[in-house]
């Protein structure tokens, strides 16, 4: 068989309903000349066993498996895939998002014609936030998530990570030169890689929104949150870990590179930012944290509807007590005039005059 033009990596661990959208999104693309690796990373082979029984078919030959007895971590889980694959080019496809199904052959296409130092293509994506219901993905809503992205250049990627792995495809030949992903990161290691691939070539960018880069919200059931949104904090330590690496080694070597790259854009960006804690967050590492805070916003500006709704409802309640207390207090008036009226001289006097003139308008007015 000869070898195919793209292999998709797929890590995967325990996830059976996320995998099976997955394998849907891959077989849905138009372009066909790939192979798909699906890593199991120390799940329970049994339900992936039971999911790609029912695939064989459609994968027609262009799937392979692999087994890890014990969870590696992400970044040995896709150093394994590529291992045991050969293609022209390569990307990572997790078992929680999707593409359209042109996207690979836009990709493609893409690199096939991109001149040189160009190895790699990235389209651009959606965020699509979403919850578990009943063993079934529920869509909460989807925004545009680098839509202005018409380039990638090394001191933006420094700042921030620019894409998801799910929409970048990459030349295998460069990844060979710039080495695999860091399996000692358990977080950010597609930004790393992504920094050491920018040091020697460029990606370029089709501006079409052709992959969706699927995020749970913070209440799914553990195992199917995102690295993001599971582990925000340590996001945060492993940014700051991955630039004071860069950073050292420039300072060891006496020469500037990435680290002062990576560092520097950090300071001009936290001193233009320097508001408030959110807001550095949001600035330094957006892709990592900014869902959670997205979230936090929401839950923090529903707390304060809800306690402006009870306010006005006490306001209500007690505006209400007080109108009752008036009209108690205007009834019971009311009640005292209206007794002392009865009991009064003039209206005892004048009762048998009421008398007379009830018999005058019964007898003498009808004729």
């Amino acid at each position: 068989m000869p070898e195919p033009v793209v292999a998709i990596i797929t890590r995967t661990k325990d996830r059976p309903i996320l995998l099976r959208r997955a394998i849907d999104s891959v077989l849905a693309q138009h372009y066909s000349d790939w192979v798909h690796v699906i890593v199991n990373d120390g799940g329970d082979p049994a339900p992936v066993d039971g999911l790609l029984a029912g695939y064989m078919d459609a994968y027609a030959g262009r799937l392979v498996r692999v087994d890890n007895p014990q969870s590696l971590g992400m970044e040995v889980a896709s150093n394994r895939g590529i291992a045991a694959s050969a293609s022209r080019y390569l990307i990572i496809h997790d078992d929680d998002d999707t593409w359209h199904p042109t996207c690979l052959d836009r990709l493609v296409g893409y690199l096939e014609d991109a001149p040189d130092p160009a190895a790699g293509a990235i389209c651009h994506s959606i965020l699509i936030r979403e919850r578990l219901e009943d063993d079934t993905p529920v869509i909460l809503g989807h925004e545009a998530f680098n839509a202005n992205l018409l380039a990638i250049p090394f001191a933006q990627m420094a700042v921030r990570n620019l894409f998801p792995p799910i929409s970048f495809l990459y030349r295998r030949a460069a990844l060979e030169a710039i080495g695999p992903y860091r399996e000692d990161l358990p977080v950010l290691g597609d930004w790393d890689f992504n920094l050491r691939f920018l040091r020697r070539y460029d990606i370029g960018v089709v501006p079409e929104a052709l992959a969706y880069w699927h995020h749970r919200v913070s209440d799914s059931p553990d195992g199917y949150s995102n690295s993001i949104l599971g582990g925000a904090s340590q996001h945060a330590y492993y940014d700051a870990a991955i630039r004071n690496d860069l950073l050292r080694a420039d300072m060891d070597k006496g020469r500037v590179d990435i680290g002062i790259l990576t560092n520097l854009s950090t300071a001009v960006t936290d001193e233009i930012h320097f508001t408030t804690p959110a807001s550095l967050i949001e600035a330094r590492a957006a892709p990592a944290l900014r869902q959670v805070i997205v979230e936090a916003r929401e839950r923090a500006q529903a707390a304060e509807a809800k306690a402006a709704e009870l306010a006005l409802a006490k306001q209500d309640h007690d505006a209400a007590l007080v109108r009752e207390q008036v009209l108690t207090h205007q009834l019971l008036d009311l009640n005292t005039r209206i007794n002392d009226l009865y009991h009064s001289t003039s209206w005892q006097v004048s009762a048998p005059l009421r008398v007379l003139s009830r018999l005058y308008k019964r007898f003498f007015r009808r004729g």
